[in-house]
């Protein structure tokens, strides 16, 4: 994910969380908790291989600004989230993008698989792939990402979790 993006996106999760446990009337105790676990669900998954880098984003696309939904061709919607993928080389300061084919898919708590349709987005002089994903919140999702780089002998595979909360209601 650019830094760009992480900084836009990090408010906006940040008000959905507290839009959500304000209409919840959730107690104290538990604001932390759910706090802590949106935190832990707007960070990057990562993945080193070598000098390979792979980072995975997740993130609501209501929480998106205009700007930035455009940027990466995706629609802003209630129940979608955006996926963003990055494969890098090279320290976090001088990174590089590496071309790769990735692909990537997401199973829900009832064990429906969902493929994730990616697209390549050049944008600031990187490369990401980026796709859209229906969930109805609350879930929690697990995904495969699939990376095959350019010039590697085989594909990295990154797997992870994230919790996925409703924006509003209680």
């Amino acid at each position: 994910m650019t830094e760009r993006l992480h900084r836009l996106m990090r408010p906006a999760c940040g008000w959905l969380l507290a839009a959500a446990v304000a209409g919840c009337g959730v107690e104290p105790s538990s604001r932390a908790d759910l706090s802590a676990q949106a935190e832990a669900a707007r960070q990057p998954a990562e993945l080193q291989q070598a000098d390979l880098r792979i980072h995975a984003s997740l993130a609501p696309t209501a929480a998106l600004n205009a700007t930035v939904a455009a940027r990466y061709g995706v629609e802003p919607g209630r129940d979608v989230h955006l996926l963003l993928v990055g494969v890098r080389r090279g320290a976090a300061a001088d990174e590089a993008s590496v071309p790769a084919r990735v692909q990537a898919r997401a199973r829900d708590l009832r064990g429906v698989w969902q493929d994730i349709d990616l697209h390549e987005v050049r944008s600031e002089g990187f490369i990401d792939y980026v796709g859209t994903l229906r969930v109805a919140p609350p879930d929690t999702l697990a995904f495969e990402v699939r990376v095959h780089a350019e010039g590697a002998p085989a594909p990295a595979i990154l797997r992870f979790s994230r919790d996925v909360f409703a924006p509003s209601g209680g």
